[in-house]
């Protein structure tokens, strides 16, 4: 006979006084008792799931995105300020934060990606506190497990981009609103709207989830005025920032145009259940894909199965706070996103909303606490099935199955094994140039003679080009061309002026690779 769902009255009722040891967040363990080392669970859940996003982290070569963290962290404080003004601003706090991780601890693959994984593994401690303090830890504990291992969540603490910390800085703003709502005191709204602000710095579309609060707020009626006059205030704080960001708007044209359709079953499949942001055009197997529904199918599942059985358990303010703040933060960033793409310009990228991921991953662990509570037998079986699908799309992201032949990091090593001495190369537009920044070692007895002004000189991520002459190429010798792949005719009429024979090295999707040799005449 299943259970009738069961949980402790309201932590969040607004009325001062009311179950103080649970106002200050003292936490239960999962058979209700109190727990006398209530730092272990959220302690053991963010070690896990930093090593889950950290083991393996250093099998993928870096790609576009990564380089341009690395483009923009290796210049200076006045350097970057040059560089933001035309391009990233979006970006700017958190290369600024690398600009000082980097100084420290270098440029290889482990080092940038070392932040993006601690920030997963206190993403899912702070996840487990806010199951706790919302719901029991057994909720709390399900729910951060189940954040560790999401394929969206694991793709951001494996790659170095700010998209982990934003989920990081989601967390801690829900659990400072939480606080706000209980005590009601100017500093908490203060610390609030810090992070909140905060957020946005660090990835503007964080305002999203601010939003989000706001209208949680409104749906629960919990201190509406306080929330709408923060909020106000954060934006009034960030506008500026926001209104210079939206001026290099242009910086995002390479998204695809799709069909709201198109946009939305991306979102199904990408925003949760398979994080592989690689613009490699290189699908995984049947299998792998296979086991992305299966995860999808199962979670949703779960999600309708926690929503329910509150519904008809015990209605209770926290478990109905903790499902409104939940919702809104999954929904409406989502929806706004895919209205903005199909009405204005496609802005609807899985990688951009991440801080939505803690958030999904708590109406998840509902669900999975709901069929503790009903059908204990099938538990294992929930667990296997969200545990065993999330790990196999993670073969992909890792590179460990599946790896694209045409990496940078491939690029790079060909060069160099097979460049003997000086060489020169031609890039045949100013982002090739990327693999260079990426991998310096090889490319460090190599002339670039398309280089007009450096990637610093220039105050842009790649550098600017200039026209390779017949005159600049007589007499080079060995002259690498790197160019775009997918059946692109590049202009090579110097070369044949110059008298270069050629050999084609590498031709794929992304890159054409060629080795001429030009004598002198």
């Amino acid at each position: 006979m299943s259970r009738q769902l069961s949980y402790e009255p309201g932590l969040i009722s607004g009325q001062k006084g009311r179950r103080s040891s649970e106002l200050q967040g003292a936490p239960a363990s999962s058979n209700g008792s109190p727990s006398s080392r209530p730092w272990l669970s959220p302690v053991a859940v963010g070690v896990t799931a930093f090593l889950v996003a950290f083991v393996g982290s250093w099998i993928p070569s870096f790609w576009n995105d990564e380089i341009a963290t690395v483009s923009s962290a290796g210049r200076s404080p006045a350097d970057l300020f040059t560089l933001l003004q035309s391009v990233d601003a979006v970006h700017g706090t958190y290369y600024l934060f690398m600009h000082a991780w980097t100084s420290v601890f270098g440029f290889s693959e482990v080092a940038l990606r070392t932040p993006s994984a601690i920030a997963v593994g206190l993403a899912c401690a702070g996840t487990v506190l806010i199951g706790r303090r919302l719901g029991s830890e057994s909720i709390g504990i399900a729910s951060g497990l189940v954040l560790a291992v999401l394929p969206r969540m694991v793709w951001s603490g494996t790659e170095a981009r700010q998209y982990a910390i934003s989920a990081l800085l989601a967390v801690v703003l829900t659990l400072l609103l939480i606080r706000a709502w209980e005590s009601n005191r100017s500093i908490d709204w203060i610390l609030y709207g810090a992070c909140a602000a905060l957020g946005i710095f660090v990835f503007m579309f964080s305002a999203l989830a601010v939003t989000s609060h706001a209208v949680a707020a409104l749906i629960l009626r919990k201190r509406i005025l306080g929330t709408l006059i923060t909020s106000a205030g954060i934006g009034l704080l960030v506008l500026p920032f926001m209104l210079f960001a939206l001026t290099q708007k242009a910086q995002v044209d390479w998204i695809q145009n799709r069909s709201f359709l198109q946009n939305l079953s991306a979102a199904a499949v990408k925003q949760f259940f398979y994080g592989d942001d690689r613009p490699t055009g290189n699908l995984p197997p049947t299998w792998v894909l296979a086991a992305v529904g299966l995860l999808g199918l199962a979670q949703l599942v779960l999600v309708i199965l926690g929503i329910v059985g509150m519904a008809r358990g015990d209605r209770n303010s926290r478990l109905r706070t903790l499902l409104v703040l939940c919702l809104t933060t999954v929904i409406l960033p989502v929806t706004v996103l895919l209205m903005v793409s199909l009405i204005a310009q496609p802005v609807y990228v899985a990688r951009y909303l991440t801080f939505t991921a803690p958030a999904f991953a708590l109406l998840v662990g509902l669900g999975l606490d709901t069929v503790r509570r009903n059908q204990r037998r099938l538990l294992p079986v929930a667990i296997a099935i969200v545990l065993g699908a999330s790990l196999v799309p993670q073969l992909t992201l890792k590179s460990v199955l599946n790896e694209p032949q045409d990496t940078e990091r491939d690029i790079a090593a060909i060069i160099g094994d097979e460049t003997q001495g000086p060489a020169s190369v031609v890039y045949e537009r100013p982002e090739l140039r990327d693999v260079s920044i990426a991998y310096p070692s090889a490319f460090r007895s190599l002339q670039d003679l398309s280089l007009d002004a450096s990637p610093g000189e220039s105050g842009t991520l790649w550098g600017t080009n200039k026209e390779v002459t017949t005159a600049a190429l007589s007499g080079r010798g060995r002259v690498w061309f790197v160019g775009a792949g997918g059946g692109s005719v590049p202009d090579f009429r110097a070369f044949t002026h110059a008298g270069c024979s050629s050999t084609e090295v590498k031709n794929s999707q992304r890159m054409l690779l060629l080795s001429f040799s030009c004598p002198a005449r």
